[in-house]
């Protein structure tokens, strides 16, 4: 190739690819991720600990007739429910996760493959080179 601009014109220009992934979000992806951020952090652990030991705490010992007595029946009904709306949550969060690990790899193998034919050709342009030095 005799005019590198002709070059540059074809050759792959990388992208900030979580620009890309956040422009395909709905609103239901944002909602999404903003809750998974909530809830996937040692504040909600810390949260939920302090939820169910505070209602063991009211039920053992400040009601004199509790309505949810040991073995907190009730509490392992509410905890359930937790459970059961958090795991499609996570794997909402995992399917986003998995689609922008998706985007970045097909970026990174575009971006590859143009640093591997742009050393290419600067190893083709150092041989030529080579030879009109060897020549003279």
């Amino acid at each position: 190739m005799e005019d590198i601009s002709e070059y540059k014109k074809i050759r792959h220009v990388p992208q900030n690819v979580n620009i890309k992934h956040r422009e395909r979000f709905s609103f239901q992806d944002k909602l999404a991720l903003h809750l998974t951020k909530i809830i996937g952090t040692m504040y909600a652990v810390y949260f939920f600990s302090l939820f169910i030991l505070g209602w063991m705490f009211w039920q053992t010992l400040i009601l004199v007739e509790p309505f949810d007595p040991f073995p907190f029946v009730f509490l392992l009904f509410l905890g359930n429910i937790i459970q059961l709306l958090l795991m499609p949550l996570i794997l909402v969060g995992q399917n986003l996760q998995g689609r922008h690990a998706e985007i970045r790899a097909e970026e990174e193998y575009k971006t590859t493959q143009s640093n591997s034919k742009d050393i290419e050709l600067i190893l083709n342009h150092l041989n030529l080179l080579l030879k009109e030095i060897r020549k003279k």
